[in-house]
């Protein structure tokens, strides 16, 4: 498997390009919103004979503090959306090798938008999964 801070790193590199947002390779214990952050998930390890292939799930985060009733989701729809300069999709995937690390880098789903209170104000909450493929190590 390629290294998996490296992954993380090109991950959160590719999400950079969305303006006027803190994002993080690792989990935040203090997370400010709006911020996008990278966690590890499932590792399939051997999909390929000789270690030629792994799979490793990723999700991005993202947090939009619930300051205002709509603001904040028209905000948290520009992530959402497929293209454009605000979608996580779309930064996700602008480098799919994430500079050549990985075979292949896609952002497979994303889950429901939830109301996030651990935080010092309510904030929105939501995931999207990213399917990495890369040669095992």
């Amino acid at each position: 498997m390629a290294d998996l801070a490296a992954i993380r790193a090109g991950i959160a590199r590719n999400l950079s390009a969305i303006p006027d947002v803190q994002v993080s390779a690792y989990l935040l214990a203090n997370p400010t919103p709006p911020l996008l952050q990278v966690v590890p998930g499932e590792i399939e390890w051997d999909l390929a004979y000789a270690r030629g292939l792994d799979k490793i799930m990723l999700k991005v985060q993202a947090f939009v503090a619930l300051t205002e009733d709509i603001g904040s989701q028209v905000t948290l729809d520009k992530y959402l959306n497929g293209s454009g300069p605000l979608s996580v999709k779309a930064a996700v995937e602008s480098d799919e090798t994430l500079g050549g690390i990985v075979g292949t880098c896609q952002v497979t789903n994303t889950g429901a938008v939830q109301l996030y209170t651990g935080g010092q104000t309510p904030q929105l909450f939501v995931e999207w999964e990213v399917e990495v493929l890369a040669r095992g190590a």
